[in-house]
């Protein structure tokens, strides 16, 4: 059995000055786009922590928290340099992928979605067993076409489609039963601006563990725009 809330923020810098904000809505498991090394926190707020970086101010991190152990998957390939890939043991042991998709200037291919597109292919051995993607993909599928003018390595719809032959889905589309594209709820506001909302965060999992009962939860605009450009997405696995 196994019960898990998992909570997927990219914080926009200095999580050590914001963490208290997500602490409340309980997380076992919490995604942390552009947070910094864990040497700069002066408390220890989690039970385990792992960070991927080649800026110390500004990383990706996983932190786990209610016995949650996390530990970095063998298959770990640093040439996806902001996909992790975890082990997660409680009771029973699940893999999850962490994403904090950028621009390749080096690769115009694995620009933002190219690049995950990429890692997942690497890393579909994993989807053998219950595995979740979280974080921030910076994509939606309303931006695929661009792959027709900046040749992509891949679409969020191919990466879609991919996790889909996996029996693996978006929490927040599966509980919604909305279509990619026609998202009502943002989680990104693009600098800080209400008039440009776009929904670029994603919490993918196992179809079988996908309890629609529980409805997914994002952060408002009020609550959050003070913090981060992005709006925190809450998300319950059973």
């Amino acid at each position: 059995m196994l019960n898990m809330r998992i909570i997927a923020w990219n914080c926009n810098m200095a999580f050590r000055k914001k963490y208290e904000q997500i602490l409340p809505y309980e997380p076992d498991l919490l995604v942390v786009p552009e947070c910094e090394h864990p040497d700069k926190f002066k408390n220890k707020f989690y039970d385990d922590v792992l960070w991927i970086g080649e800026n110390r101010n500004k990383g990706l991190a996983v932190f786990s928290f209610n016995g949650f152990e996390i530990a970095i998957h063998e298959s770990y390939c640093e040439s996806y340099r902001y996909v992790l890939p975890v082990k997660v043991s409680h009771n029973r042991e699940i893999n999850l992928i962490a994403v904090w998709s950028q621009n390749n200037k080096e690769d115009p291919g694995r620009r933002y979605i190219g690049e995950v597109w990429q890692s997942l292919n690497y890393y579909k051995d994993m989807f053998g067993s219950p595995t979740i993607i979280a974080g921030d993909f910076n994509w939606n599928v309303i931006w695929d076409s661009e792959h027709l003018k900046y040749p992509l390595h891949g679409t969020l719809a191919d990466v879609i489609n991919l996790l889909n032959r996996f029996e693996i889905s978006s929490i927040y589309h599966t509980s919604k039963q909305v279509k990619f594209g026609n998202e009502k709820d943002p989680t990104l506001y693009f600098r800080k601006n209400r008039q440009t909302p776009y929904h670029i965060d994603y919490i993918f999992a196992p179809v079988d563990l996908i309890n629609c009962r529980k409805p997914v939860n994002l952060g408002k605009y009020e609550d959050w725009i003070s913090l981060s450009d992005h709006m925190p997405l809450i998300a319950e696995i059973e």
